[in-house]
């Protein structure tokens, strides 16, 4: 039996102790690629808990004289980031605010995505994280604060990012400091349970501190919509996130101290990372605004691909390949040699040899693009003294990790050989369990694979009309198949009773198949939206009493049934449940946490579902619930909230037309359309396949367990 009681208990800190062992040597760089185009979890997810753990570390080291011992109200309230210094006068220009804009999108098109995962399934129904998911909801606002930044770096003339590109991770014009940040921002989201104390310390912070650009430019003139929108909805979310804090530290009397340390923490992390930003923007702004600063990176940036090719080229009698293999520490030394070779013409430096080589004709045209070029002009035109300058060498800050120091080598537990039952356990806690990701994908392979033995395409060839008839006649098949109750129901009240207890393990779980769809945000997001609108209305968009979930715990209590909560052993230990009882659930938390490899499957399965919730066998059961007395809200939600019209119906099918119109964009082939049609029909089948076995056992169990004396 597991230690915690709750599902945010503070001993879930110490229960994290798993992952994958490989041996791979990462960097923050990497780390941040993949946080933003998540493929193989149990192999990130590790590395990015100790990326956290060795920032919260180094925060506490460095901010130890700012922490408040004890905790009480006034203490809470007495928590503030320290004033982190404008930038120089010298260097509050245009051209360094445009920059700072640019450098700073990374982490802002992140916030606030550590809350992003606070409402897990796992945990959906307590009432810090509703409270917590209704702050996310405020402070994002369907992308308000974000639209904003897009149209303030459309105002500067930038084009906004694109996170999950390997080449934006890579620029080397990015700051190492902004990248990690965000990636810390990203990481946190990961672990909405086991740095829960942190989060709310380092969302303290975020409510608290201004945005770097407002930091190192405290007087500037800028485009004001971001900037007063952004302080108006974090200082509304303030006093909510207060409240929350006072109310989790209250929960937990015998650990308040040390969470109350925790949670510091988390606040000065957020502050490091500031800190950190706005100390490599100082150079970054210096590089701007110094020729030689700039010419000297320009040079460092290049080295990788000119290495090699100048072994005949000599500069003061010594080659090309050896000067650059003594960079960075000669860089000062190598511009004042070339400055002074015949490679400058000091009487028109803009005729000099140097810069034809880079133009067209040149040995070197296309090295350079035009900006580049333009740097290297302004440092021959510039008269800055060479001598008296300090280059500031460049620091490579990326994080160094190696797995196999993250985690223990020995393999605890074999998922595979776990049945589905004993399965259920892990994957509704899954962030606690990391390893558990590779099984989970066994499993669903498996179970698409065998599904795909007994399902025959409606129509091969896919066509949006097509598809659009197809759920059409399913719709309305269903519709006119219902008939209103007239007299005693069919099935007994007793064994509605049993029925109900027996799809606790699924319905308590209502929506998990959507609940990492964050991690398709950024190379989806018109699919992404629409995913997590459906998820948020099943957990209730903040509110307790509106949760799926939560609302079939009150039928189990108005009925007298007694199931633990699913994050506890206790529900698979439940000697009442029949094992095929664990056979859907299992299935789709098993697909949830591999959101963006089993994309296609994810959207059919969900299709499959949401249609599910219409029809004659939901309106018959509300008409025989009515009859036996048993509370039909559980059903009347489903029957309203995934309507043919503008539900979730609607919306399932349009996120399937969104990706199939994706495909055939990004490839211009039919024949592709049509492989992922047939995996989503796939995902589609798969829940009524899946299903099979709890079908068929229900009533032969519900049959013997009648009999039994």
């Amino acid at each position: 039996m597991q230690k915690f009681k709750q599902p945010f208990d503070p001993d879930l800190l110490s229960v994290y102790n798993r992952g994958n062992h490989s041996e791979n040597n990462l960097d923050s760089r990497w780390l941040f690629y993949q946080l933003n185009k998540i493929k193989n979890k149990s192999e990130v997810i590790p590395v990015a808990y100790q990326f956290v753990v060795q920032g919260l570390k180094q925060a506490e080291q460095q901010y130890s004289q700012s922490f408040i011992p004890q905790y009480s109200v006034e203490s809470l309230t007495a928590l503030q980031p320290l004033n982190i210094g404008a930038l120089s006068e010298q260097l509050l220009t245009e051209k360094s605010f445009r920059e700072c804009i640019w450098q700073f999108s990374t982490v802002q098109l992140t916030q606030p995505c550590w809350l992003q995962n606070i409402s897990q399934i796992s945990c959906c129904q307590s009432k810090i994280a509703v409270k917590l998911m209704q702050i996310y909801l405020q402070l994002t606002q369907k992308g308000e604060l974000n639209n904003l930044y897009h149209s303030l770096l459309l105002t500067q003339g930038i084009k906004s990012p694109v996170l999950y590109n390997y080449q934006y991770h890579q620029k080397v014009d990015i700051s190492t400091g902004f990248i990690d940040f965000s990636t810390t921002q990203q990481a946190l989201s990961c672990f909405p349970r086991v740095f829960f104390a942190e989060i709310l310390g380092f969302t303290l912070a975020y409510m608290l501190m201004p945005s770097l650009i407002e930091t190192c430019f405290p007087d500037e003139k800028v485009p004001s919509a971001f900037f007063k929108q952004r302080k108006i909805i974090l200082q509304k979310q303030l006093a909510p996130l207060l409240k929350c804090i006072c109310d989790y530290l209250d929960l937990y009397p015998q650990h308040k101290q040390i969470l109350w340390h925790r949670l510091q923490t988390g606040f000065w992390l957020y502050q490091l990372r500031m800190q950190q930003c706005r100390d490599q923007f100082s150079i970054r702004a210096e590089e701007l605004h110094s020729p030689l600063l700039a010419v000297s990176k320009l040079f460092q940036n290049k080295l990788a691909s000119a290495m090699g090719h100048h072994h005949k080229v000599l500069l003061q009698g010594v080659s090309l390949e050896q000067w650059f293999a003594e960079m960075p520490e000669n860089n000062l030394v190598f511009l004042q040699a070339l400055k002074q070779s015949h490679y400058v013409d000091n009487d028109n430096v803009l005729n000099s040899r140097l810069l034809k080589l880079f133009k067209f004709k040149g040995p070197m045209f296309g090295v350079l693009d035009q900006s580049e070029i333009c740097i290297l002009e302004n440092w021959l035109l510039n008269e800055e003294n060479d001598d008296h300058h300090q280059l500031k060498t460049p620091q490579n800050n990326a994080l160094k990790l190696s797995i196999a120091s993250i985690t223990n080598k020995k393999v605890l537990i074999n998922y595979e050989k776990l049945s589905n039952r004993e399965l259920y356990y892990y994957l509704v806690n899954a962030d606690l369990y990391p390893d558990v990701f590779s099984a989970a994908k066994v499993k669903v392979e498996m179970l698409l694979q065998l599904n795909t033995l007994f399902n025959k395409l409606p129509f091969k060839s896919y066509s949006h009309q097509q598809f659009d008839d197809f759920i059409s006649n399913i719709y309305q098949t269903e519709i006119r198949a219902y008939q209103p109750l007239i007299g005693e129901p069919r099935i007994s009240k007793s064994a509605y009773i049993w029925g109900i207890e027996q799809i606790a393990p699924m319905i308590l779980i209502d929506g998990c198949w959507l609940q990492n769809c964050h991690d398709i945000q950024y190379t989806h997001p018109e699919i992404y939206q629409i995913m997590f609108s459906i998820y948020a209305d099943e957990i209730g968009n903040g509110h307790r009493q509106q949760n799926h979930c939560y609302i079939f715990q009150q039928l189990l209590k108005s009925l007298s049934i007694d199931v633990p909560p699913v994050y506890s052993k206790a529900i698979t230990q439940q000697a009442n449940f029949i094992n095929s009882a664990f056979d859907l659930p299992t299935y789709m938390l098993a697909l949830s946490l591999h959101t963006q490899q089993f994309l296609p499957e994810l959207l059919g399965l969900n299709m499959a579902i949401e249609l599910s919730g219409l029809g004659k066998e939901y309106l018959q059961l509300i008409d025989e619930w009515n009859y036996w007395g048993i509370d039909t809200t559980i059903a009347n939600i489903h029957v309203s909230i995934d309507n043919y019209a503008e539900g979730h119906t609607f919306l399932a099918k349009k996120a399937i037309q969104l990706y199939l119109d994706d495909i055939l964009n990004s490839t211009g082939d039919s024949k592709v359309v049509d492989k992922h049609w047939k995996r989503i029909y796939k995902g589609y089948t798969s829940l009524r396949f899946v299903g099979t076995r709890f079908k068929f056992a229900l009533p032969v169990y519900y049959m013997m367990n009648k009999l039994k004396p």
